[in-house]
């Protein structure tokens, strides 16, 4: 953890800052992260075993796949969105469509980062949809800085 915001720290300082507006497209069908949980025993000799809830699989996978399809279109000169941002989501889904809340929050993290610090300075998710795409199922990102 300590790593990471220490990469951010750096990326933002040494930065020319983003332009107003940047779109992205993440391919394959994006998974909730709200539906798809699955629980997991930790602890061990030391510390007292507990339950403890992780995302399913499936959503880590889609993350991992969503935030390497990102990096190669960051620059890195370029600095995170450390403001107020404008969100707008048009997901195209191949199977059985999620709740729009869940899709949003999946978007949220797995760009948690790399577009953004962290996702509480999303101000709104304006315009977003989910739709039906068996053929071409990927999720569309614009993110604005508030002005």
């Amino acid at each position: 953890m300590r790593i990471l915001l220490r990469r951010i720290r750096l990326i933002r300082v040494g930065g020319y800052g983003f332009k107003k507006m940047k779109k992205f497209i993440l391919p394959g069908s994006i998974r909730s992260k709200k539906n798809s949980k699955r629980a997991c025993m930790v602890g061990g000799k030391n510390v007292p075993r507990r339950a403890v809830l992780l995302p399913s699989k499936a959503y880590t996978e889609w993350e991992r796949q969503a935030r390497a399809a990102l990096t190669p279109y960051i620059d890195p000169h370029d600095t995170l969105f450390d403001g107020p941002v404008h969100v707008k989501v048009t997901a195209y889904i191949k199977g059985a469509m999620p709740d729009l809340s869940g899709v949003l929050e999946s978007v949220g993290d797995a760009c948690e980062g790399i577009l953004w610090v962290d996702d509480k300075q999303i101000v709104s998710w304006d315009g977003s949809r989910v739709y039906r795409d068996k053929d071409n199922p990927h999720t569309e990102v614009e993110v604005r800085a508030e002005k």
